[in-house]
């Protein structure tokens, strides 16, 4: 075997020994998932050029700044979102990309003085040529769920939506057919917005598959630009949100008629604006589904905010008597009033979930829901008001107490409203 000369093996043994190459950064990935209130972000790849330049990084070499949780106030400490203590990094390595996972945390940062955003930073105490900002990300934004989902638009009764659609898989990634399907209803700050916002302004799309259960989600962009307090005054509105509950349920037929969904186990809820729809979508088809949840409801079936009752119990007066009225419903070349089948209306179970500080939309409306409900005949009914405390337990203080969607979406413990819905067959 010939033997090479000493000075022959020198440069690559101090390659291989020496010190370490500096980074040239190609691209940063961030990979994240929808939390509570926007997009949280879970692990940050960073692909270098030359993945020597890698080579013995570990966590404690890394620190994160300006990573808080992402909720209005930290559950823990009941004070505003402070950079977490432990950060709880793992740092891997594969050839020339590095995986940093963390403690999920805002993808905002966290905020300053006068609500001035300060961006997240993940400093290198090596390497500066590694130190990524939060607000100067080079690659892609992964979602988990989101990125699964189907993205499309659909056309029905004068109407054309855009949606996205989360289909359950098998563990070979294959789509599992006929399963049960829930629509939700979106709030007013998210009507007439792009379908992005829609998804991650709340965890609708991604609570069950978050929880591993195997139910398909949809959700649609709504525009509705009239939406409004006492909305059920001004028929043009009315009918406005009754025809884009056409629209989704057409939609929902199609997936039914594709072997896509259940159509014995569907499921609808929704929050505020959304609320106020899931009683109207409710009224509209309650043959149809198997049990609904409207969250904080506004009041498109009768005024209740922005007003006070002329006497104790004019509310619950005047949903009876809306319930056993009309609805809009799509009558094959235009929307047209139609009675309501009241009597599967009340036998719908129905779970109403409200805060008892919602300042947005006074709990005042679910109780006389669930009233006017029980006098007409409904005996399955469930109803839950959170406490400040149980809001606060979720990160939500009682002046933004109108977010009780986040508990509904975040609790699968026996007995929630979202155990109780999926029960429902």
């Amino acid at each position: 075997m010939k033997v090479l000369p000493i000075l022959a093996v020198l440069p690559a043994l101090m390659l291989a020994c020496g010190p370490r190459p500096a980074a040239e950064v190609e691209n940063v990935d961030l990979f994240t998932r929808v939390g509570d209130n926007g997009l949280l972000v879970d692990a940050i790849e960073i692909t270098v050029k030359d993945g020597r330049s890698l080579k013995g990084l570990t966590a404690a070499d890394f620190d994160l700044v300006n990573n808080v949780c992402g909720t209005f106030i930290d559950p823990e400490t009941g004070q505003a979102p402070a950079d977490y203590t432990d950060d709880q990094l793992t740092v891997t390595r594969k050839k020339n990309v590095l995986r940093i996972e963390a403690k999920p945390f805002n993808i905002n940062g966290k905020t300053g003085e006068r609500f001035r955003r300060i961006p997240w930073e993940l400093q290198c105490a090596v390497d500066t040529a590694l130190n990524v900002r939060g607000d100067r990300i080079s690659g892609e934004r992964h979602i988990a769920v989101l990125d699964d989902c189907i993205k499309g638009s659909f056309t029905f009764a004068g109407l054309t939506r855009e949606y996205m659609l989360y289909l359950p898989k098998d563990d070979q990634g294959n789509v599992i057919p006929n399963v049960p399907l829930m629509v939700w209803q979106i709030g007013g700050g998210e009507y007439n917005r792009d379908m992005m916002t829609v998804a991650t302004a709340n965890r609708c799309l991604v609570s069950l598959a978050t929880e591993g259960i195997p139910c398909a989600a949809l959700v649609f962009a709504i525009a509705n630009p009239n939406y409004s307090y006492s909305a059920s005054l001004y028929p043009e509105k009315i009918e406005l949100i009754d025809r884009n509950n056409a629209l989704q349920m057409a939609f929902i037929d199609t997936l039914i008629a594709e072997g896509k969904v259940d159509g014995n186990r569907l499921y609808c809820a929704g929050a505020s604006s959304g609320g106020g729809c899931t009683m109207r979508f409710m009224m509209q088809f309650p043959d149809r589904f198997r049990a609904a949840i409207p969250c904080c409801a506004m009041d498109p079936i009768v005024p209740i905010h922005q007003v006070e009752e002329k006497y104790e119990g004019q509310f619950a007066d005047d949903i009876t008597t809306a319930f056993q009225g009309q609805v809009y419903k799509w009558n094959g070349s235009d929307m047209a009033l139609a009675d309501i089948d009241t009597k599967a209306f009340v036998n719908l179970p129905m779970y109403f979930v409200h805060a008892a500080s919602d300042r947005t939309c006074k709990v005042a409306s679910t109780y006389a829901y669930f009233e006017a409900r029980k006098r007409l005949g409904a005996t399955q009914d469930q109803m839950k008001i959170y406490t400040d405390e149980e809001m606060a337990s979720y990160g939500i203080p009682p002046m933004i107490a109108h977010f009780s969607w986040v508990p509904l979406l975040d609790d699968y413990s026996d007995g929630s409203p979202m155990r109780w819905m999926l029960a429902q067959q």
